[in-house]
């Protein structure tokens, strides 16, 4: 179905936005990015959870 590909695509963008923003605001020092890409992961979980086909 076109939808479960959206959702995927959209669960898979949110995890590498995660992956990029965690570990910059490790190494940057930089509270919000860390925060931003804890809510990624987070809202990339939620996503896969509540739209399991």
């Amino acid at each position: 179905m076109p939808s479960d590909r959206s959702v995927r695509r959209h669960s898979i963008a949110l995890v590498g936005g995660a992956c990029l923003a965690s570990p910059l605001g490790l190494a940057l020092d930089s509270m919000w990015l860390l925060g931003a890409g804890a809510w990624q992961l987070i809202a990339a979980i939620l996503l896969e959870l509540v739209y399991r086909p």
